[in-house]
């Protein structure tokens, strides 16, 4: 980060300091580990591993009070790899997040930027990605977009709260500089509803002119019903839709919630969709020690996984805990390799991974 960047950022918290009705927070998530991954291309791997629980993030989120109950609010958020110092997001510096806007508590809030889609805003809460070790334990190459995505240009508006109820809608516009996110044109919405223990949400995404790889994101060896060059082959989509509803239960102790996602792809010649139904628990054994566990059925034409994931986690103090995680991927079909999201697919059709870390939020 540079020293002008640095420097602007002091002057807006002493600024902040002057005015009580104004803030400017510095927040950030550090997650390191050890993991140990049963088969990568045909060997096994110990490696050092970062943004797994959650991703690394350092970021400063403001907000002004405008009076008559308006806010200008604004997040700029970077992700970095621990081990290395590099920054991730394809080396943006704030690759996370960065958007401005208005808020109102009556009329709801507007922001512009780089945000997240309404898959993430609001289903992640329900998987058990989010409730056990994190990101090894998403659905089949993430494809659902559950995990955090972004979109650039976008405009972005939230409705207050009503009696329990939210609803979302975001536009993104064209954004040729960035052709691996969104060549074209994207929206997406999202509507969540809270009461008492129980809350659900649905949401759903359309990207137009999407890129990807099947073989090294989902393990596959053809898709659209046609053979793969190579394992890192990219696939060209027209329109790319994903959609999915999911609810929680908190009991206490005892919470417990499902996802269900299906995930459309459209090449303009041939279509593939991509089912995954996943369920979680989470179970506080004291305010310093909790277990977690998920399981998670995906498939796309011939090819199918289930995912088993379990982890438990303490407490050192309410910013600092350490953990121990188990995922493991069995898959089925023609050609289809285990292939837990992020670490490199198997070469057959089982992969295991085992994790010690540590996280701290600031």
């Amino acid at each position: 980060m540079n020293s002008k960047l640095v420097g602007g950022v002091v002057g807006l918290v002493m600024a902040s300091g002057a005015q009580a009705q104004s803030s400017v927070t510095l927040y950030g998530v550090i997650d390191d580990g050890l993991t140990y991954v049963s088969n990568v291309g045909g060997a096994h791997v110990y490696k050092m591993d970062d943004s797994v629980s959650q991703g690394n993030r350092f970021g400063f989120k403001g907000v002004e009070d405008l009076g008559g109950g308006l806010k200008a609010v604004f997040d700029l958020e970077g992700g970095f790899n621990s081990n290395t110092g590099a920054s991730r997001q394809g080396g943006l510096e704030f690759g996370r997040l960065a958007f401005a806007g208005l808020s109102s508590a009556q009329y709801g809030t507007v922001t512009l930027g780089r945000q997240y889609d309404q898959m993430t805003t609001t289903l992640l809460r329900f998987h058990s990605g989010f409730n056990t070790v994190g990101i090894y334990n998403l659905n089949p190459g993430d494809q659902d977009r559950i995990s955090g995505e972004w979109l650039d240009n976008m405009v972005t508006y939230t409705s207050p709260d009503l009696a329990g109820l939210k609803f979302s809608g975001q536009y993104s516009f064209n954004s040729q500089s960035a052709p691996t996110t969104n060549y074209g044109h994207a929206y997406s919405f999202g509507a969540s509803y809270v009461r008492g223990p129980f809350s659900a949400g649905a949401a759903m995404t359309d990207i137009h002119d999407y890129f990807f790889s099947p073989g090294s994101s989902l393990g596959v060896s053809e898709f659209f019903g046609t053979t793969l060059a190579t394992s890192s082959a990219t696939v060209a989509v027209r329109d790319f839709r994903t959609a999915g509803v999911g609810a929680g239960w908190d009991f206490g102790k005892l919470y417990l919630s499902s996802v269900y996602t299906n995930t459309y792809f459209d090449s303009g010649r041939a279509t593939q969709t991509l089912q995954s139904l996943n369920a979680a628990a989470r179970y506080l054994f004291g305010p310093d020690l909790y277990a977690a566990g998920g399981y998670t059925y995906s498939k796309t034409a011939d090819s199918k996984w289930n995912l088993f994931a379990v982890t438990i986690d303490y407490l050192l103090s309410k910013r600092t805990d350490v953990y121990v995680s188990a995922n493991y991927e069995k898959a089925a079909g023609d050609r289809t390799r285990a292939d837990l999201v992020t670490l490199g697919a198997s070469s057959s059709d089982k992969q295991l991974a085992l994790r010690v870390g540590m996280r701290h939020r600031f």
